[in-house]
Order: C-alpha cells, then structure tokens, then sequence
C-alpha cells in the first residue's frame, strides 16, 4: 500500500521530464564499439562484481573470524551504510572536478580495505576503520562511474546510461553469484579475495583508460 501511495503522489504531483531523444540499437552498438567505453564497462563490471561477491558474505566472514555477533554485527553494517552515504557525497564533489581520477581513487580505496580486512579482521580497533573505507568506497562507486562514462559519451548519454544500467545490474547479481560459489567451495575468506581481486583489476583498467585518453588528446594536439 506504502508503494502505491508513493507512486500515486509521485504521478500527481512530479511533472513529466520526458527525454530528448531515445537511444536506438545503432547508438548502443556504436557506443560499444569504442574502446575507451569497453574499458570503462569493463572497470564497473570488475568494481561491482568484486563490491558484491565479498560484501554478500561479510556478515558470516566477521563472525567467524571477528566473533562478531547479534547487535554488534548489526552496527558494524550500519556503520558500513553511514559511511557510503558519506563516499556518495564526496564520490560527487570529486567527480565533478574529475570523474576518471574519482574512479581511480574509488578503486584504490576498495583494494585497499579489501586487503586490510583480509590482515585485520581478528583486530577490532582497526576492523572498524577498515569497514569505513569499504563503504566510503562503495558508495563513491554509482556517481564516480556514471559521471565519467557520461562524460565520455559525446552527448549519448540515453544510450550510455542503458548500457551501465545493464552491466551494473548483471554484475550486482553476477557477483553474489561467484562469490556464493567460491565460499561454498574454500570459505567465506575466498569471497573476499575474489572482491579484492577485482578491485586490483578494475583499477588497472581504469589507469589504462586515463593512459590512453591522455595519450589520445596529445596525439590531437
């Protein structure tokens, strides 16, 4: 009932924002033809795959090797949520002064937690802080990565955001999926691997698209 109330006072009052101009099949196809969006497809697809295949697990991960049980778990996720709040925030002020170093810092900050919590998960004094960056992090990632793909789009921008909608949602559950897989297989400890993993190849990718885009403008000189 909430759901429908909300969407009822939602058609009533919001007024209609229809788009420009759709974005066809050839926009899409052109757009994936371009090396420079593969490659920032490929970073969010790596970013969210490895966000979601560890962070499914890390409510059984801490219990079983932080002891971290009942409300103290309870806080410890909210804590995460806080903080990715704040990374969205931040993730936009940066982006907005420079969307492709914004992702690179957001990918630093994901390895960096990731590894951290893989070393001191059994130290609670430094769990806390690392669970912070994980979700500052986590929140830069949807603004840091839309802003720079839009950015890249050359006024596509329809036929972009349908592209990343898609890459985000099968990775979001492509993730979950393999690190469901993994910790089935060696233990919730691998699932956070895997996210570290990830995370080191999405910000390799990122770098060699900040790398070639300022090759790219160079060259055009």
């Amino acid at each position: 009932m909430v759901t429908v109330a909300v969407g009822l006072l939602i058609a009533a009052f919001l007024p209609a924002l229809p788009g420009e101009r759709s974005a066809g099949i050839s926009q899409m196809l052109s757009l994936a033809g371009e090396q420079r969006i593969r490659r920032m497809f490929a970073a969010a697809l790596l970013i969210y795959v490895g966000h979601f295949a560890a962070y499914t697990y890390l409510a059984p991960f801490v219990q079983e090797f932080a002891h971290i049980q009942g409300q103290a778990l309870g806080a410890l996720l909210f804590t995460f949520g806080l903080a990715a709040v704040a990374g969205n925030l931040a993730g936009g002020a940066l982006a907005a002064r420079s969307a492709p170093s914004s992702v690179l810092i957001m990918t630093l900050l994901m390895l960096g937690s990731l590894t951290a919590l893989l070393m001191f998960v059994g130290n609670p004094w430094l769990l806390w802080p690392v669970i912070l960056v994980w979700g500052f992090a986590f929140g830069m990632i949807p603004i840091t990565t839309q802003i720079w793909c839009f950015e890249a789009s050359n006024d596509r921008v329809e036929g972009v955001q349908a592209l990343l909608v898609c890459v985000v949602n099968l990775s979001i559950g492509g993730g979950a999926f393999i690190g469901g897989v993994v910790s089935g297989r060696a233990g919730f400890t691998a699932a956070i691997v895997i996210g570290a993993v990830c995370a080191a190849l999405s910000m390799f990718t990122v770098a060699l698209a900040i790398r070639s885009s300022s090759l790219h403008r160079l060259i055009c000189r």
